[in-house]
């Protein structure tokens, strides 16, 4: 999967030479923060329609300036599993903002992306003040040589999936809600940095991952979780969002004590699924009693996890 990072870069890297309308395209548009069901239901319809009329498959996510429910590098990576052929990252500018319903389909549906089909969902708001919807995105294709197909919202228990009920189910700390909605896990992924070896000096050691700011976290507190780690390794654990304040902590983290693994990982990539929340973060008296805590979240944890897997 190619990315960039604009439409600028979209037209001086590859756009070059398509003028004459050689190559063309299946679009989605969207925000895509967080790639729910619905999302994936938008980018299955491309990447089939893609594959059977020889077209690039392109989603174009407008970037919004907020915490996302998925990291850049978790979207992308996602994207690329569902086998879309560019990903177009598109600032919420105010040039952007200021642009007619009628120039977006004119010039970047048609003049740049040179689409053959536009999939979008029923709510889809686009162009100055959201003055165009999906009807008149239709109405647009059909002067401007594409063809849009609207498809309906997915549903998951009585209502629509989309991503401000994602965020709610995330912000309550709801993980099982949160994976339906997404259609797989929850995850957090990062790079495994040192810490201060205190779980280790205590008996459960831990791999750390700082998240970011960029991306939306649960409430603080305890998870049970499954880790992916290098070469395809995969292990059961739990794993503590906050700020560890009994050992006087201060940055948030994410910090996975994994069940049946040693080694050393530091400075490798790894995804963290949180699968149930156990509890929220507090502050113990001592070690000794973080310790007993901790053996008492790994009974929970595995216990869950056996009834989940």
């Amino acid at each position: 999967m190619k990315i960039y990072h604009s439409l600028e870069e979209y037209r001086q890297e590859y756009d070059r030479g398509t003028a004459d309308g050689a190559h063309f395209s299946a679009v989605t548009l969207g925000k895509f923060d967080g790639v729910h069901i619905g999302h994936t239901k938008l980018i299955s319809h491309v990447t089939d329609l893609s594959r059977k009329e020889k077209l690039t498959g392109i989603v174009f996510a407008i970037d919004m300036q907020e915490r996302s429910i998925l990291s850049r590098s978790e979207r992308r990576e996602y994207l690329e599993s569902l086998g879309i052929d560019i990903l177009i990252e598109c600032p919420f500018s105010r040039e952007f903002m200021s642009m007619s319903a009628d120039a977006f389909a004119a010039d970047v549906l048609r003049g740049t992306l040179h689409a053959r089909n536009v999939t979008v969902g029923p709510d889809y708001t686009f162009g100055y003040r959201r003055g165009g919807d999906a009807g008149m995105l239709s109405v647009l294709g059909r002067k401007y040589g594409y063809h849009t197909d609207i498809l309906e919202k997915a549903r998951i228990l009585g209502a629509d999936v989309s991503s401000t009920r994602v965020r709610q189910a995330v912000m309550i700390g709801d993980m099982r809600l949160t994976s339906l909605l997404l259609g797989r896990p929850y995850p957090v992924s990062g790079t495994v940095a040192h810490g201060r070896h205190i779980g280790t000096g205590i008996g459960y050691p831990t791999v750390n991952v700082m998240p970011g700011t960029e991306k939306l976290l649960p409430p603080d507190g305890v998870y049970a979780s499954v880790t992916h780690l290098p070469g395809g390794m995969v292990r059961r654990g739990i794993t503590n969002i906050g700020v560890r304040p009994t050992v006087g902590g201060h940055t948030r983290r994410a910090e996975t004590t994994l069940f049946d693994f040693s080694g050393d990982i530091y400075g490798a990539d790894i995804r963290t699924d949180l699968i149930a929340f156990i509890r929220p973060e507090r502050t113990f008296p001592d070690l000794e009693a973080l310790k007993a805590q901790i053996a008492g979240d790994i009974l929970k944890a595995e216990d869950i996890l056996r009834r989940d897997s």
